[in-house]
């Protein structure tokens, strides 16, 4: 048992020990401040750190929340926005800046780019399933983006650009995207292309369950809410063998 006078004796150690917690904790208080005020004067600083940090991981999307609105989150399905992962600071391309993405996507169609990117073997394999499981039914009318042969099977920039973002991808990132996943990259691009016809396409999709290749892939991944239809969970877009139809044309 520790007496009084003993107690008195270690006051002053306990009050240095205290002292010198409380300025090891200002230090490291100063040292955070310090960082945060100099990245606040930097444009690509704190807050674009943290909003990097947030977005982490776009391409899977498996995180994303949805509310069970539909209105809201058919948008938030459909509607892609910023940077995407991996090929988008290669490419300087956003889903911000939709006509400055499709000029530098396009370049690298396999068929009518001018870096056009040649595949063979498995690679070109790859590039016509893909390309077959997705359309441009509201600008050119082609049901598919590529044909049989894996020639362009339709000529407009739209489809020009996923086509090249397929390629670049393929020939690129073979290991990081399967195809599915390549897919649900096009499908996210055709949302900014075509906004109102996608939305009202999802829209209906997510009801009734009967999905196309494309609107599959842009809920692959992501525990979906009950919105009335009849089923809650999209099969896998290599797992649908029909094509998507044509609703429009040029």
């Amino acid at each position: 048992m520790v007496d009084g006078k003993s107690f008195k004796k270690r006051m002053p150690l306990i009050n240095y020990l205290l002292l010198l917690a409380l300025l090891f904790s200002l230090g490291i208080n100063q040292a955070l401040f310090y960082k945060i005020n100099a990245a606040l004067g930097d444009k690509n600083g704190f807050f674009e750190q943290l909003k990097k940090k947030l977005t982490l991981g776009a391409k899977s999307a498996g995180g994303l929340k949805l509310s069970g609105n539909l209105s809201d989150d058919v948008i938030k399905l459909a509607i892609a926005t910023g940077m995407p992962d991996i090929y988008g600071p290669e490419l300087s391309v956003s889903f911000d800046a939709a006509q400055q993405s499709i000029n530098i996507l396009k370049v690298y169609d396999p068929t009518y780019g001018k870096q056009k990117i040649t595949l063979t073997g498995d690679d070109l394999k790859r590039y016509i399933e893909i390309g077959g499981k997705i359309s441009c039914e509201y600008c050119c009318g082609a049901k598919a983006i590529v044909a049989a042969n894996g020639q362009a099977a339709c000529g407009c920039a739209h489809s020009q650009a996923m086509r090249g973002l397929a390629a670049y991808l393929i020939k690129n990132h073979p290991s990081e995207y399967n195809n599915d996943q390549i897919l649900k990259e096009l499908a996210r691009w055709k949302g900014i292309f075509f906004p109102k016809q996608m939305i009202k396409k999802l829209t209906q999709q997510l009801q009734d369950g009967n999905y196309t290749p494309d609107t599959a892939s842009l809920v692959m991944g992501i525990e979906l809410p009950d919105y009335g239809g009849q089923s809650k969970e999209a099969p896998l877009p290599s797992e649908i063998e029909n094509l998507p139809s044509m609703v429009g044309g040029c």
